[in-house]
This record gives structure tokens, sequence and C-alpha cells, in this order.
């Protein structure tokens, strides 16, 4: 990881054109991506999706990497809010890392 990015979780509603290519998922990793202060996103859980005339709203928790400058929690929301596309950013987090949810290792023995 670069030492100018801070890794943070963030719950948040999307819109996603219609027609737009790929998945669901893949739309809304765009639409954080043209975010100026997202520098990478690492993965989306999509929680909920509301199909509408010209765009889906996709509910999503997003673990991604922002520049430091927002490293700050309310900074990196006030951030996340004014992007594009994003309807609601109900939190964000700062994390040691980001990381995909692993299952616990088994026991053997």
């Amino acid at each position: 990881m670069n030492s100018t990015q801070t890794a943070v979780v963030a719950t948040l509603t999307v819109r996603v054109p219609l027609g737009a290519a790929g998945s669901l998922a893949e739309g809304a990793v765009d639409v954080l991506e043209r975010i100026g202060a997202v520098d990478a996103v690492n993965t989306v859980d999509i929680r909920g999706v509301s199909p509408a005339l010209n765009e889906t709203t996709v509910d999503l928790e997003a673990r991604l990497f922002v520049v430091d400058r927002v490293a700050d929690e309310s900074l990196a929301r006030r951030e996340l809010e004014s992007g594009v596309g994003v309807r609601a950013v109900d939190r964000v987090e700062e994390v040691d890392e980001v990381e995909a949810d692993t299952p616990p290792l088994a026991e053997v023995g």
C-alpha cells in the first residue's frame, strides 16, 4: 500500500446509470473511482438495489483507499458525498488495512 493512502470502509448509496457496461458492482466501482479523493476501490459488497427509470440505486459497503489529505473520517465522508453519482453516505470508518473478510482458519487436530 502506498504511504499516501488511508484505508476506509464506507457504507453508501450510489446511482448506476442504466446501460452502464459491466455488472452493478462494476458500475458502483466506476462511480467511486471517479471521485478525486478515492485512490482505489478494493471491494464492494452490494446490500440492496432499487431500479428506476434511468438508473439503478445501489446500497453498498465499499473498502477503499482515499488520499491522505482526506484521512480524517469526516473529511473523507464529505469528499464521498460530493462525488457525482453518490446519493448518500451512511458511514465512513478508517481501518488498518483494506482486505476482504476472510473466514477464520479451521483448527486441525
